[in-house]
């Protein structure tokens, strides 16, 4: 929940309005806004993210004639959160090691030669990891989403952020785009998001459509497993899972300059498991009985078509080895559990895009669009403790 304060404005038919926190968002009709890819924006999933993030976060929705048409999700980033891969400030240090083109300019002109300066930072779109965006009916306009990002803009300035990102935009939501250039942001790539069709004959069909050479290399890599008696299975996540596969999660997020703790990633996922039900799956990992690697998947059945989601990973390197541990727990066994449920997609999400891309998926480039917000100065913070929320 987030503790912004608004002046009191009487409520009106028309304009943007937030919704204390994610449980009033149902009744805000905010899944009339979305669509089937928009998992990570579902209430349930934000409410998630609202136990998980470590941050104030806010929910604004644009009205017209009492109805909602446009919702926007934005997170407040400063040093204390965990999240790189959603952190302007990490992105464009990242990007900057890539030798990314356009994170010179970015870097001279939104940073004033210094990443860190981009902190504080309102977040918008959602700080998942890819197809960062507005939510938006079939009747918004223009005008409906300029207004949530003015909102968003104003908020930000009030509470004297530095900037404004959206960290994942995907390059085919041409609409956003033009509306981010329009409003004066600057932007740089940030990764690539990946995604899967999933054949009907799951695994099985899968590996037929590989090329000679690649289908030997998988058959081996299954065979390796066996022999080393791995076994992976696709489960429901369980509140007794969690404490191993905490340890697990935050053996990768360290293994990539992440901060993270056993304990922290052991509560994440058990609430995790608490909130989303069946809807949330295990691809595990054991050895002789012992859990040494495993991949978490969501299971959205928006729109009535059903679509899983790539979310967390974590692997026991020391028992891992040489092992091909990963392609077996996050793409292998997952296709064919989801093809027997008649899932359509895998979102692989970003990161590793080239093996991703050698393995069927499918990628999308995503940008990071910054606006710096202007009168910000050193006592820049998090939002104050007491906000009321209005309709405006």
């Amino acid at each position: 929940m987030s503790p912004y304060t608004e002046p009191a404005a009487p409520a009106g038919p028309d304009g943007v309005r937030a919704v204390a926190n994610a449980s009033g968002l149902e009744a805000a009709g905010w899944s009339s806004l979305l669509g089937a890819e928009d998992f990570f924006q579902t209430p349930r999933w934000l409410t998630v993210q609202e136990h998980n993030s470590g941050t104030a976060m806010d929910f604004l929705v644009r009205e017209r004639g009492g109805a909602p048409v446009a919702g926007l999700v934005t997170a407040w980033a400063d040093t204390s959160v965990a999240w790189l891969l959603a952190r302007p400030d990490a992105m464009l240090k990242r990007a900057l090691e890539q030798d990314v083109p356009e994170a010179a300019g970015v870097l001279r002109d939104v940073a004033g030669g210094d990443p860190d300066s981009l902190l504080p930072s309102l977040v918008c779109g959602g700080r998942h990891l890819g197809r960062t965006r507005t939510l938006a009916s079939a009747d918004a306009t223009e005008e409906d989403l300029d207004a949530l990002l003015e909102r968003a803009e104003t908020m930000a300035a009030d509470r004297k952020a530095a900037t404004v990102c959206f960290p994942h935009v995907d390059v085919r939501d041409t609409s956003l785009v033009a509306l981010l250039e329009r409003r004066g942001y600057s932007n740089h790539p940030s990764d690539h998001y990946a995604w899967l069709d999933i054949p009907q004959g799951g695994f099985e069909q899968f590996v037929e459509e590989m090329s000679a050479h690649r289908r030997r290399r998988v058959r081996l890599e299954r065979r390796a497993l066996t022999e080393a008696g791995v076994e992976v299975n696709v489960e429901p996540l369980t509140q007794a899972l969690a404490p191993r596969l905490g340890q697990l999660d935050a053996n990768l997020l360290r293994k990539y300059g992440n901060p993270a703790s056993d304990e922290g990633s052991a509560r994440m996922i058990g609430r995790i498991a608490e909130i989303m039900g069946d809807d949330v799956l295990v691809s595990v990992a054991r050895q002789r009985g012992t859990v040494i690697g495993f991949g978490m998947v969501l299971r959205s059945r928006a729109r009535g078509e059903e679509q899983w989601y790539g979310h967390r990973a974590g692997f026991d390197y020391e028992a891992q080895g040489r092992l091909p541990l990963y392609y077996d727990v996050l793409y292998y066994q997952v296709l064919d559990a989801a093809a027997k449920e008649g899932a359509t997609v895998l979102h692989a999400g970003i990161g590793s895009v080239g093996a991703k891309l050698a393995r069927g998926c499918r990628a999308s480039e995503q940008r990071s669009y910054l606006l710096p917000v202007a009168g910000t100065d050193d006592t820049a913070g998090a939002p104050a403790d007491d906000r009321e929320t209005t309709t405006r």
